[in-house]
C-alpha cells in the first residue's frame, strides 16, 4: 500500500459517494487495511485531508500546466490543456467543490486550484491573443465551462465536454486570428 493508493481510493469515494462519505473507516475498508496502517502513513485524519488535496492540486492542476507548457507553442499548449482537462476526475472534483462549501481548509485549496487554472489558461491565451480584456474573459470562461459542466452533469459526458472545449478553442483561435480548424479535432456532422 502506498500513499498514492490512499489518495486514489479517496478520490474514488469522493466520485462515487461524495465528500460526506470520505471517512477513515470507509477508506481503510475499501483498501482492505487497518486504521493502524492509515496512521502509519498519515498520523491522523486531520493530516490526511491536506495531503490528499495537495496530491489533487499537484496531479490535476500543476501537472496539466506543466505538460501543456511542453507542447511547443501556445496553440498546441491550449490543445493539450483541453485534452487533459477532459480527462480530469470530474465527479471527484465536483465532490471537492461541494466539500469546500463547508470546510475552510478545502475552500482554500479549491480557490488556489481555481486561481492556478485560470492563471495557466491566461498564460496560454495571452501568448496568442493580444487584447488583454479578451485574455481575461477567455481565461475565466474556460475554467467556468469546466466547473459548469462538472456541476451540471453527473457523470460528466467526456464527449460532450470535449465538444464544449472544442468550441471554446475555436473562440480562442478566432481571437488570435488563426485558422479556425483544430488539428486532430473530430468534426461534427
Amino acid at each position: 500500500m502506498t500513499r498514492e493508493d490512499y489518495f486514489e481510493a479517496a478520490m474514488n469515494i469522493l466520485a462515487t459517494e461524495g465528500h460526506r462519505a470520505l471517512k477513515m473507516t470507509v477508506l481503510c475498508k475499501m483498501l482492505g487495511v487497518t486504521t493502524g496502517s492509515f496512521y502509519n502513513y498519515f498520523g491522523s485524519w486531520d493530516a490526511f485531508a491536506p495531503q490528499l488535496l495537495t496530491h489533487w492540486e499537484r496531479e490535476q492542476t500543476l501537472r496539466i500546466e506543466e505538460l501543456s507548457g511542453q507542447a511547443g507553442d501556445a496553440l498546441a499548449g491550449i490543445f493539450t490543456m483541453k485534452e487533459l482537462a477532459t480527462q480530469l476526475p470530474h465527479e471527484s472534483e465536483f465532490a471537492i467543490r461541494a466539500w469546500s462549501n463547508g470546510d475552510p481548509l478545502v475552500a482554500e485549496f479549491q480557490r488556489r486550484v481555481d486561481d492556478e487554472r485560470v492563471s495557466a489558461l491566461r498564460g496560454m491565451v495571452s501568448a496568442v491573443v493580444a487584447d488583454p480584456v479578451a485574455v481575461e474573459t477567455l481565461s475565466l470562461m474556460g475554467i467556468s465551462l469546466l466547473v459548469g459542466v462538472q456541476s451540471m452533469r453527473s457523470p460528466v459526458d467526456r464527449d460532450e465536454l470535449h465538444r464544449v472545449f472544442d468550441e471554446f478553442e475555436l473562440m480562442i483561435r478566432r481571437h488570435a486570428g488563426v485558422s479556425a480548424e483544430i488539428p486532430g479535432a473530430a468534426t461534427s456532422a
